[in-house]
This record gives C-alpha cells, sequence and structure tokens, in this order.
C-alpha cells in the first residue's frame, strides 16, 4: 500500500465523529480492520497563488514538511514559498501504515532514515 495523504480538515472531521484514535504520531481508524499509520507532516500543493503557471511542477504533489525546508521552501499557514513563487497548500499529514514499517528489522529502519534524511 502507497502513503496516504490525511488533511487537516479531514482529520478533524474523523476526529469530531469518533472515528479515529491518535497515540503520539499513530493513527488508528476506528473501522473493520483497523489499520494504523504513522502521521509525517506533509502538505499538498493546491495551485500558485496567483493563479499561474507553476514552473516547478509542484501542483498536486505531497511533500514532507521536513523535505520542504531541505529545498528550502518557506512555510507559513497555508502558503508555501518556492524560489519566488508563492503556492497555495493544503496541511495535512502523510500516513504509513505502521503494520508494514513494524515488519522492517533493525537494520532496514536504520537504512530508511539514513537515506531520507542524509540523501
Amino acid at each position: 500500500m502507497k502513503n496516504l495523504f490525511f488533511s487537516q480538515h479531514i482529520l478533524d472531521a474523523l476526529a469530531d465523529e469518533s472515528k479515529i484514535k491518535l497515540d503520539g504520531n499513530v493513527i488508528t481508524i476506528l473501522s473493520k480492520d483497523n489499520p494504523s499509520f504513522v502521521l509525517d507532516p506533509a502538505y499538498r500543493f493546491l495551485r500558485t497563488a496567483d493563479g499561474s503557471f507553476d514552473p516547478h511542477n509542484l501542483i498536486g504533489e505531497v511533500k514532507r514538511e521536513k523535505d520542504l525546508r531541505a529545498m528550502p521552501a518557506e512555510i507559513y499557514l497555508d502558503s508555501i514559498i518556492y524560489k519566488e513563487t508563492a503556492y497555495v497548500v493544503e496541511s495535512g499529514f502523510i500516513g504509513e501504515r505502521k503494520d508494514i514499517l513494524d515488519k522492517l528489522s533493525d537494520t532496514d529502519l536504520l537504512a530508511r532514515f539514513l537515506i531520507e534524511n542524509l540523501l
């Protein structure tokens, strides 16, 4: 299963209806299967702020907050500025199935961490 993007709006609605349980950065959807996801802050690019052409092809993309800061991009509320282009974004989280992560060995988890944070 690929990672999922959970918008903050959707998470708020699910929480209001008591359909999720949050424990730190792990969300469990209270359904038949009770899938759990490890959450990482992220943003979905909706459009350029002025409606113009997107020179960086970011519209429709979802980027982790840590990756945006490394680009470097400036994040403010529902806006991101990257190389002189302002974007309207939707805040939320990338969720990765916890059961998949639980199956990885410590070596695999360390390798994954190093690849995601150092390369």
